[in-house]
């Protein structure tokens, strides 16, 4: 998996993908490490460590100065002897405050604000007594029969760590994506009976299918139609990697402000073939506190909001028959609410709610199913 990774150095979304799949086969990846990392991705114990040409800014001069400092005089100690060791001509303030947001000096055991308040001195202390060594001159200690620490400049105090998102953005800032964690999956739970489609499931679906997606806009190009009416291309970015959407004039006069922050948003939308691959062409757009408000999880839900669909069935041969039938039709109609399948067995009727099956309860997807399982098997039960 190392190699593998190794060979995708230049594809954000491939190394996103075999990340996730790394941690699938409970393969720990870990960021960076000035102590550990070579420069492509390498394995140290039972780990994956990121190679430090997977950093921006880090260019090839450096990592050797820092490499081979490393392997000369053995693992660095702290920030200062860091910048006291490695060659600064090569190892500049950009270098050194990328390998910080990238967390390559995490296993030195202080929060990754507190290095970065503390750059400037680091670097000024490494220049002086790099300076001092290049012009011959000896410190005082140097003199003493036994070793004696040379005095320090005072220490700063304790700078508090960034909060979650402001780390997790700096390490996709240097890295291209996030590796400690994701600023979505605080919302994996709630979105997880919505029926989304992942960005990974695109490709596999026809083109002109319905599909939910989750995620946040990581780029936003706004222009105008020849009538003079504003639409956007989003690219929507969920865990697993991104997609193009196409906002056309109405939906994006509704969803603007969402689309212009930062906030996680669900995407209703089809799947279209364009010239420049796969896009959503997007119905609806809506903030996820919005549709969480609507599905009973936030705010109170207005009387008239629908909160399960029920589907009867009664088997004529294999049952899986129409299971199947069943969650291609819903499949088609994403959304929020739940589905309950009311089996009618010939002595009994069971209920079953689905799992990870949730529509858009819409006069259209109703017309489906009665149609597929004959009229009045559906049902759309509100608060």
């Amino acid at each position: 998996m190392a190699a593998l990774l190794t060979s995708e150095m230049g594809d954000t979304d491939k190394i996103v993908k075999y990340i996730d799949e790394c941690r699938a086969m409970d393969l720990r990846v870990q960021p960076p490490d000035v102590n550990v990392s070579a420069v492509q991705f390498s394995v140290a114990g039972d780990t994956i460590c990121f190679g430090l040409a997977a950093i921006k800014n880090v260019g090839e001069a450096a990592m050797e100065s820092i490499l081979a400092t490393r392997k000369q005089d053995g693992p660095f100690k702290s920030l200062e002897d860091f910048c006291a060791r490695v060659d600064l001509r090569l190892v500049n303030r950009r270098v050194l405050e990328s390998l910080i947001k990238a967390g390559a000096f995490d296993s030195l055991g202080l929060p990754r604000a507190h290095l970065m308040a503390g750059v400037d001195t680091a670097l000024e202390t490494g220049q002086r007594q790099q300076r001092e060594k290049a012009e011959g001159q000896a410190s005082f200690f140097d003199l003493l029969p036994t070793p004696v620490a040379a005095p320090k400049a005072e220490p700063i105090a304790l700078v508090a760590e960034w909060d979650s998102d402001q780390r997790l953005e700096f390490e996709k800032e240097v890295l291209g994506f996030y590796i400690s964690g994701h600023p979505l999956a605080r919302y994996a739970s709630m979105v997880e009976s919505f029926g989304i489609t992942s960005t990974s499931e695109i490709a596999a679906k026809s083109a002109g299918a319905r599909v939910l997606l989750f995620g946040q806009v990581a780029a936003l190009k706004e222009t105008a139609t020849k009538s003079g009416s504003r639409m956007a291309f989003v690219t929507l970015e969920d865990m697993v990697g991104t997609v193009e959407v196409t906002v056309f004039p109405e939906p994006f006069k509704a969803a603007a402000e969402h689309l212009r922050g930062r906030q996680p948003v669900l995407v209703r939308g089809r799947i279209d073939d364009a010239d420049k691959g796969r896009v959503v062409l997007a119905d609806d757009i809506r903030p996820l506190e919005a549709a969480l408000a609507a599905d009973g999880r936030g705010a109170v839900k207005s009387s008239s909001e629908p909160n399960a669909v029920r589907v009867r069935i009664r088997p004529a041969g294999d049952p899986r028959e129409s299971i199947a039938a069943l969650r291609t039709i819903c499949g088609n109609h994403p959304g929020p609410v739940p589905v309950f399948v009311h089996l009618l067995l010939p002595a009994q009727e069971v209920v079953v709610r689905t799992r990870g099956l949730a529509v858009d309860a819409a006069p259209d997807l109703v017309a489906e199913l009665n149609e597929r399982f004959g009229d009045g098997a559906v049902t759309v039960d509100h608060a």
